[in-house]
């Protein structure tokens, strides 16, 4: 078990960095024509999954983000339309579409990628596969504590979050618990 000198220093750290990475993004959206943070809405979701994974269906993108698949086709006919992604039928089973990037989607992704949370640039691959391990561990243990002392808060929190990060520009493109 950790001393509780080291828990205060990553405790310490962990404020720090909230508290910096909200001046930040208050910062980010004073300077910007268009709120860059707020990427992982919408189509800036769909072209940062392809980019992740390119050549996916259209269903599973739509599962992979938890959007519904109308919402889902609405991003990625925009996408199609603005030039970012093509669609083709599956030759497998052509009741599928697939959903793939252009080289001009792909610039666009990857510029998405590095304006969206500048913060994360200076970690490489590996530490941001520990950052997540690690938060993930934090994150399920505040959730087992909530859910211990009020079960209702579990979906109080998830739908804060889905109006913090979703919800702000596009109004309903989530599914709701009791759709999944």
């Amino acid at each position: 078990m950790a001393d509780a000198l080291k828990k205060q220093e990553a405790m310490t750290k962990l404020l720090e960095f909230s508290a910096l990475q909200h001046v930040s993004s208050g910062m980010e959206r004073q300077h910007s024509d268009h709120d860059k943070t707020l990427v992982i809405q919408g189509q800036g979701k769909i072209l940062l999954a392809l980019l992740d994974q390119d050549q996916v269906s259209q269903k599973d993108l739509a599962q992979k983000l938890n959007l519904t698949p109308q919402s889902t086709a609405e991003f990625v006919r925009k996408l199609e339309k603005k030039g970012d992604v093509t669609r083709t039928k599956s030759e497998s089973d052509r009741r599928l579409t697939i959903v793939s990037l252009t080289t001009a989607g792909k610039g666009h992704a990857h510029d998405l990628w590095q304006t969206s949370m500048p913060f994360l640039n200076v970690l490489d691959d590996t530490e941001l596969v520990q950052l997540s391990s690690i938060l993930a561990k934090i994150n399920g243990s505040m959730y087992e504590t909530i859910t211990q002392k009020d079960h209702t808060w579990i979906g109080k929190l998830k739908w804060m979050l889905v109006r913090e990060y979703m919800d702000d520009i596009h109004d309903g493109e989530t599914k709701s618990d009791n759709q999944k």
